[in-house]
């Protein structure tokens, strides 16, 4: 029996789920895609060929074939509306793209997607609901966190740790054995070659830490 497959988030990276669903052979023969959760019906107005917006996250209810996908890519909606369906007795169900490489040790959680062409190697571990874009490379024995989102092209060699909530964006490179903490940010093009401790953000050529002007001496 095919599960009814609810995307929450119709914006961008929910219509690019879509397109990725219908293009995976097989997909919907496990799946119908059944709508999109949003607050906003009309955001797909000028969008043709989607399924529709059929309510909010707020009003749904869960039935028993329902699963979900929370195509959101800020970190914080994410957990948000994520939580908000668990409470509600929803499951998650992992993505992972056949063009995908992952090796037989590493450890995959529940909820995560997994897009075109990422490499996963040996003995790495990603908890639930972690996002990584297309070309992402995760290196061996390195750790992901909950809710964290490695955008497009982004490299992490052996042994880095990333935390909680954090978020690794377009083209960023972690060198061998960094930590990266919880709730942290690393801007596009970094190269991260220093730890970096919870709650911050980083960016640049060597990555250093963002001062807002506010903050300055």
């Amino acid at each position: 029996m095919r599960k009814n497959l609810y995307v929450i988030g119709a914006r961008g990276f929910g219509r690019d789920f879509v397109g990725w669903c219908r293009m995976v052979p097989g997909f919907l023969d496990k799946y119908t895609l059944s709508g999109f959760l949003d607050d906003n019906p009309l955001i797909l107005d000028g969008y043709d060929g989607y399924p529709s917006v059929v309510g909010s996250v707020e009003d749904f209810r869960p039935a028993k074939d329902d699963v979900f996908f929370c195509a959101m890519g800020n970190v914080g909606p994410r957990i948000k509306y994520t939580e908000m369906i668990l409470s509600k007795g929803g499951q998650f169900d992992t993505f992972i793209s056949p063009s995908a490489k992952i090796s037989f040790s590493a450890s995959i959680g529940t909820g995560c997607f997994i897009w075109n062409n990422v490499v996963i190697c040996s003995d790495t571990t990603l908890k639930d609901h972690v996002v990584c874009q297309n070309n992402v490379v995760v290196g061996h024995d390195t750790k992901i966190g909950m809710y964290s989102v490695l955008d497009e092209g982004v490299a992490c060699c052996g042994f880095v740790t990333i935390g909680d909530r954090s978020a690794i964006h377009t083209g960023a490179k972690i060198a061998p054995g960094i930590t990266l903490g919880s709730d942290i940010m690393v801007g596009i093009g970094s190269i991260v070659i220093r730890d970096v401790k919870d709650g911050k953000a980083v960016f640049g050529n060597p990555a250093r830490e963002l001062i807002s002007p506010a903050n300055k001496s």
